[in-house]
């Protein structure tokens, strides 16, 4: 079974490796800092975007459903034979008369 790649992941993935590549006086250069608050915001951002598309999958299947169960309503719908006598059904709920 394959794992799934996921853009934000791979960018904190990204930023946790970015860190191992420089000493620790290095890793406190402005330069590095500044790409490193970057890819972190892009981790953010992708993290967003991903949400974004799985609401937008979510509410499409959703409405394809509706539209699926709405078709199988008006099949059966259409399946009853109405009686034009107009006849009322009266429950009865063990009542004695």
């Amino acid at each position: 079974m394959s794992t799934a790649l996921h853009l934000s992941a791979e960018m904190a993935h990204a930023a946790e490796g970015f860190d191992k590549l420089f000493s620790p006086v290095r890793s406190r250069d402005p330069d590095v800092v500044e790409f490193r608050k970057v890819l972190t915001l892009l981790g953010k951002l992708a993290e967003s975007l991903e949400r974004e598309v799985q609401i937008y999958r979510l509410s499409e299947a959703g409405r394809l459903g509706r539209e699926v169960i709405e078709q199988l309503a008006s099949e059966a719908a259409a399946s009853f034979v109405l009686n034009s006598e107009g006849n009322v059904i009266r429950p009865d709920f063990g009542r004695k008369s």
